[in-house]
């Protein structure tokens, strides 16, 4: 089970790449007035579909440490900022869903949505390599 996490997260990760860039395509059309295609259902899709798997692999974390090791919390900066992530989480998914559901020309909320995202996607930079430090120092001997 310890393995599920970081596998689930490095593939969320690596996808999360392809959804910044569908949300920069919107970027250039909505704030440089570039006119630019932009895939809106496969943005929403895989955006969600990331989102979701980090929320999920933020649990399957919790429940990998308590499952081998009886006790969650003890990763030191990776747990810590993994708690720092969750209401960005919160924040990317509400709002894409809320542009989704309720489409019209907006400014803000896109721009917030995706500074909020491109945050999260820097985060993950970190995560992976502090998680690549509890997986030397508590999983592998």
């Amino acid at each position: 089970m310890l393995w599920i996490h970081p596998i689930l997260q490095t593939l969320a990760f690596a996808l999360s790449f392809f959804v910044l860039y569908l949300g920069w395509l919107r970027f250039q059309t909505s704030h440089l007035g570039r006119k630019v295609l932009f895939p809106w259902k496969r943005h929403v899709q895989q955006g969600t579909a990331v989102m979701a798997v980090w929320c999920l692999g933020f649990v399957i974390g919790l429940g990998a440490a308590w499952f081998n090791w009886n006790i969650v919390l003890i990763t030191g900066a990776h747990h810590r900022l993994a708690l720092v992530m969750v209401p960005f989480l919160a924040f990317g998914l509400a709002s894409g869903l809320v542009m989704d559901r309720r489409k019209q020309k907006r400014r803000w909320l896109p721009l917030l949505h995706g500074i909020n995202n491109t945050l999260l996607i820097a985060a993950t930079v970190v995560q992976l390599l502090t998680g690549l430090l509890v997986l030397r120092d508590y999983v592998l001997p």
